[in-house]
């Protein structure tokens, strides 16, 4: 366990008790049960995604030593699977409203069609020494990337969001990164996540030919990101090497007490902070008499008026923007579209996932266009709306708001990682556009496509002229389709966020007026009980703000 972890669980009764004790409120209120929750049961996400035919599952089982996960198995039955490290094995499985059900070892490989919906997934708690190394990660056996099936590409899309890094799996028979994985890896660049590359089948070539292979995967994960893999590891399930691959693991669970610190420790530092704050304005209270503190009280509810007016017409103001913003972002959108426009045809043409690939591009040009555009209205926004607050108001506000990813285990939560594009984005994530338009001359061209190869000599020119047909109809009829239902989409989205925004400033003020009164009033109660009541409470106010900043100071030395 993280020195900050054993500090926040150790303190978090007392200091329970102790806000309890002054009626202090912030926003949101459980914001001491959610810290300790995450605190008791830390974990974050490492998916191993790739191809189907990469050996995703048959290296988690040779990992293992166990052919635990099924392989070779049809895509339309493939669930994610998060394997972790319990003191005793425990199998279960996800279904509605999160309930779990047990499950066994012959269920994993036999019976998950008929007992989980759709979206279900696994989770796989085992006593293995190799786990048992890696105590902070779940690896997550995912379905293959270039599945094309809706239902797993909303499971990726639900695991972006809670991952410390990515694990590709290249099979050194592929030789390359194919294009599906290609997409999957400019979004996933987007949230700066560290990518580790498994090289798997390294038995089935030269070593020489597997080190070129390494290269290439390496070059290009490079060109299409923009950053260095974390790891480029080789593999073989068949021979039992996985040295490489283990080192690099037990790097990443190494970075798992930096992403707690940043993710639970940095979240209730300024809690505690705002809390000290809060005492000392009962600490500090020498010249203040009943008269006094009611007069700072009605001053306290005057500028609330007078914020509260102000946030109302700086969210107005904002949503007049909305509009220009959402032009922007769109414009983004169809220049992405235009420029893969040699992709699309070819996924129309030779029973490619068009849909998905349409997908793709529209989630990765909205989340840059938003990143661009939208989120620097919200920050300006957030930042005018909170001018002129009393100096000793500390609204916690971050721009980045919850996206509604629960923990997936709730006997064992996991961390949710919360970028900022993924909060805004969570509704578009799944947008798979709707392809009716093209459908008939997509099977037009291929069953042109099929009598052509009878006739070689014509099948270049004519192959052309299809291909240019398929381009036309993509460039005039579907490119605006999808625009159409992606600004539809993508308009309430923006306006949402908004409404959200301005919630959490309202809740944030309300919850520090809240308690900045209630103070005042304590000081009122023991000021008329007499100066040796008053005195003695001053004290305790004393000790109280003393044991914060002793816990704020502890849980900054043990970063």
């Amino acid at each position: 366990m993280f020195k900050q972890q054993e500090i926040i669980l150790e303190a978090a009764p007392r200091l329970a008790a102790t806000l309890e004790k002054y009626q202090w409120e912030s926003s949101p209120k459980n914001w001491l049960e959610l810290a300790e929750a995450k605190s008791q049961n830390f974990s974050v996400i490492l998916p191993f995604v790739g191809a189907f035919s990469a050996g995703k599952s048959t290296l988690l089982n040779a990992l293992i030593g166990a052919p635990l996960f099924p392989t070779n198995i049809d895509p339309e039955t493939a669930f994610p699977a998060e394997l972790f490290y319990e003191p005793e094995e425990r199998i279960t499985g996800a279904v509605d409203n999160g309930k779990k059900i047990p499950l066994s070892r012959d269920d994993l490989k036999h019976n998950l069609p008929t007992l989980l919906p759709k979206d279900g997934y696994v989770s796989v708690a085992l006593p293995h020494p190799l786990l048992a190394r890696l105590p902070h990660l779940r690896l997550v056996d995912m379905p293959g990337w270039d599945s094309g099936i809706a239902n797993h590409t909303a499971a990726i899309d639900n695991y972006a969001a809670r991952s410390l890094a990515y694990c590709v799996v290249v099979s050194a028979e592929e030789g390359n990164l194919r294009e599906s994985l290609r997409r999957a890896l400019r979004e996933l660049a987007v949230h700066k996540m560290p990518i580790l590359v498994v090289i798997t089948k390294s038995d089935k070539k030269p070593s020489e030919d597997v080190d070129a292979v390494a290269e290439q995967v390496h070059n290009e994960i490079v060109a299409v990101t923009g950053q260095q893999p974390f790891a480029t590891v080789k593999v073989s399930a068949r021979k039992n090497q996985f040295d490489e691959l283990i080192d690099a693991l037990v790097r990443l669970e190494q970075n798992a007490e930096a992403l707690f610190a940043r993710n639970v420790t940095q979240t209730v530092v300024p809690k505690l902070v705002s809390f000290s704050a809060h005492l000392d304005t009962l600490i500090n209270s020498d010249d203040l008499d009943s008269e006094k503190i009611q007069a700072q009280c009605d001053q306290l509810n005057a500028d609330m008026a007078t914020f509260a007016t102000r946030l109302d017409d700086e969210t107005r103001q904002l949503e007049t923007r909305v509009q220009p913003v959402l032009g922007r972002i769109m414009d983004r959108i169809g220049t992405a579209l235009r420029e893969d426009m040699d992709s699309l045809v070819s996924d129309a043409m030779y029973g490619g996932d068009l849909s998905g690939s349409i997908g793709t591009t529209v989630r990765l040009a909205a989340q840059e266009g938003i990143a661009n555009e939208f989120n620097p209205e919200i920050e300006r926004y957030l930042n005018r709306a909170i001018e002129g607050l009393p100096a000793d108001f500390s609204p916690e506000i971050n721009y980045a708001f919850d996206n509604g990813h629960d923990d997936r285990d709730s006997d064992s939560p996991s961390l949710t990682i919360t970028p900022t594009l993924t909060t805004i984005l969570l509704p578009l994530l799944k947008f798979i556009p709707k392809l009716n338009v093209i459908s008939t001359v997509i099977l037009a061209v291929v069953g042109l496509l099929e009598s052509l190869f009878a006739n070689k000599q014509k099948q270049q020119a004519d192959e052309a002229r299809q291909r240019e047909s398929v381009r036309r109809e993509i460039t005039g009829t579907v490119i605006p389709d999808v625009l159409r239902q992606v600004r539809a989409a993508l308009q309430p989205i923006l306006e949402g966020h908004i409404q959200s925004a301005k919630q959490k400033i309202a809740d944030t003020v309300k919850a520090q007026q809240t308690s900045h009164i209630a103070a005042l009033h304590q000081l009122q109660a023991k000021l008329a009980e007499g100066q040796t009541a008053f005195a003695a409470a001053r004290a305790q106010y004393q000790a109280d703000r003393d044991n914060v900043t002793q816990l704020i100071t502890s849980l900054e030395s043990a970063q």
